[in-house]
């Protein structure tokens, strides 16, 4: 299910397939890579490594991506944590970003 926001969707993928979705409205792509961002820094400061965070990211992903290809139930949080991990791995070169995200604009109404 893609959750739309007044400007449209921010999609993600897993194994070429649609696992996650949040809104853009409010809060745009670079909101939500600012968020991640920050998520990083506040592990970092609270005396995680980089490695331990990419490991831990790197296995939250791939559970959470085969949960949903399952159909498994997952919650609101762990939809934004997917998506916080996944844009922490692009960021640092791990994963393509064409690959795994994509912009979906609002779909316009037509006019009858």
């Amino acid at each position: 299910m893609i959750i739309s926001g007044k400007k449209g969707s921010l999609v993600l993928y897993w194994k070429n397939r649609l696992v996650s979705s949040q809104p853009l409205g409010k809060r745009d792509y670079v909101h939500y890579k600012n968020s991640s961002n920050k998520f990083i820094i506040n592990s970092m400061q609270k005396g995680a490594s980089f490695d331990k965070i990419k490991e831990k990211c790197l296995i939250f992903i791939h559970i959470f991506g085969n949960r949903r290809l399952n159909k498994e139930k997952v919650s609101e949080e762990d939809h934004y944590y997917f998506m916080m991990c996944l844009l922490f791995m692009i960021k640092i070169g791990f994963y393509d970003e064409d690959d795994y995200v994509l912009l979906a604009p609002k779909k316009k109404k037509s006019k009858k």
